[in-house]
């Protein structure tokens, strides 16, 4: 029984590289169905799952060769079935992960990087389940194999957390912060509008995460508007496409910031009316 599913296992890690492959062969021709992007979008949810596996198989692969866990059996076997775990779980997320990249929204250097880092996280991981009870499969394979798929990860994780965050998000804190200007010298604009825009927006709409194909992170991409057209019509608030999604109910699909975001506060949608009516200087 326990034959049969480890078999079962390994056919299924080497279905799902054939179908990654395929995937990525045919990738500008995919077209993913409707009924299949609650698949993509469960991609983010189960991602910590394959990366705490891996992250503990290849720590045991980095050791296997020890003198002192070589001979032990038990050592081996779970660091075999761990790693065919971990890979298997890490395919079924890239696979989540493509489905996900077709829905758009994202700037294509970055995602490529995460794509490819995520990708390497199953092949990688796969090519050592495979190779590593052959003859000429040493320690210092083994222990490399490890070094890059841990380095994998970290990369993969860190171009993941630009796509859903934005820039320089986990050093954030640390940057030097900008110092308060006077109100006399204030400019609306770059002092009071804009951090509003950062604070609350720019998360999701930055030059690596387009939703709506729409970026808040400078005047000119402001300006341009998105897909859905100009962001708002100067001196008319009441017409602006800004204001109008804010002031959408917390619970409809179109209201920004979405639920689950901070949202703005009264004070902050009250500037950005009155920034608007007095024709949106920059």
């Amino acid at each position: 029984m326990k034959r049969n599913l480890h078999g079962f296992a390994g056919n299924l890690l080497f279905a799902f590289n054939i179908f990654i492959i395929f995937l990525l062969i045919f990738e500008d021709k995919l077209i993913v169905p409707y009924w299949l992007q609650p698949i993509g979008r469960m991609h983010p949810m189960i991602l910590h799952f394959p990366i705490a596996i891996l992250m503990l198989a290849m720590f045991l692969e980095f050791f296997r060769f020890k003198t002192e866990y070589n001979a032990q059996d038990l050592y081996q076997r779970f660091a075999s079935n761990l790693l065919l775990v971990g890979a298997i779980f890490s395919a079924v997320t890239v696979i989540m992960g493509l489905f996900l990249s077709q829905e758009g929204g994202y700037t294509d250097e970055t995602l490529q990087w995460h794509k490819w880092t995520g990708v390497s996280i199953v092949f990688i991981p796969s090519l050592i389940y495979w190779s590593r009870n052959a003859s000429w499969y040493k320690a210092p394979l083994a222990r490399s194999g490890a070094i890059i798929t841990f380095f994998c990860l970290i990369l993969a994780g860190h171009f993941g957390a630009t796509l859903t965050h934005g820039e320089n998000f986990v050093l954030e804190p640390l940057m030097p912060k900008e110092e308060n200007v006077p109100i006399d010298q204030a400019i609306v604009f770059d002092h009071v509008i804009k951090p509003i825009f950062v604070n609350k927006c720019v998360s999701c709409h930055n030059p690596d995460k387009l939703k709506g194909d729409l970026i808040l992170a400078d005047a000119k991409s402001i300006l341009k508007g998105g897909k859905n057209g100009k962001l708002f019509v100067a001196g008319k608030p009441e017409l602006s496409l800004l204001l109008q999604r804010i002031h959408l109910p917390l619970e409809e699909k179109k209201h920004m910031p979405p639920k689950g975001k901070i949202q703005l506060s009264d004070d902050e949608i009250t500037l950005l009316y009155h920034w608007i009516k007095a024709n949106a200087d920059f």
